[in-house]
């Protein structure tokens, strides 16, 4: 009898051998064949989940933003005051820990170029820039919530800059990679949340 494949599993297992071949090797390199190659299966299998270059690029993104998504799930905790679950959340997106947290940063700034200069990709790139938003309003709204930020004047002015905030923290990240490791980066979203708090 066939082994049964379970579906997600062989997805994940495609999307990770793209981001692995992104990040070591770009884009250019970034083909079904050797998805298909680093995953250890065959061309028809890749294709069977993802007939084009761009379906496994929009899943891809799709992938990214549902594992920051659960990143957030897990990482309030009720016990925690405000401005500490504000910190640990903004650390799940600007990730530096480990090698395949740097992986997801790179992958995810690289994408977002690729969605500037490919009209395919403005629909997506525009529904991710709304969800980063939407997080930033849910932090600053948290804090507000519990006594802090009091004095902002605009909520979506400032969910826009903390949301510009983010971006640039991740982009530096990825792109000055010996300059940032865990501490840096905590003490740079301390030092952005207490100016905005005053």
């Amino acid at each position: 009898m066939p082994k049964k494949v379970n579906h997600a599993e062989r997805k994940d297992q495609i999307i990770d051998a793209m981001f692995r071949i992104i990040y070591y090797h770009g884009f250019e390199k970034t083909t079904l064949r050797e998805i298909a190659k680093e995953a250890g299966l065959s061309l028809g299998s890749v294709q069977h989940f993802f007939p084009k270059q761009k379906d496994i690029y929009v899943f891809a993104m799709d992938v990214i933003y549902q594992r920051y998504e659960e990143r957030m799930q897990k990482v309030v905790q009720v016990d925690r005051e405000a401005f500490e679950n504000a910190v640990r959340m903004i650390k799940q997106i600007v990730q530096v820990n480990t090698e395949e947290e740097r992986i997801e940063n790179d992958i995810w700034v690289k994408f977002s170029i690729m969605a500037t200069m490919d009209s395919e990709y403005q629909e997506t790139k525009k529904g991710f820039r709304e969800v980063n938003f939407n997080f930033a309003e849910n932090i600053l709204n948290m804090l507000h919530q519990n006594g802090y930020c009091k004095n902002l004047k605009n909520m979506k002015d400032s969910a826009n800059s903390l949301t510009i905030f983010i971006h640039g923290l991740v982009f530096e990240s990825v792109i000055y990679t010996n300059l940032y490791n865990d501490k840096v980066v905590e003490k740079e979203i301390r030092e952005y949340l207490q100016k905005i708090c005053n």
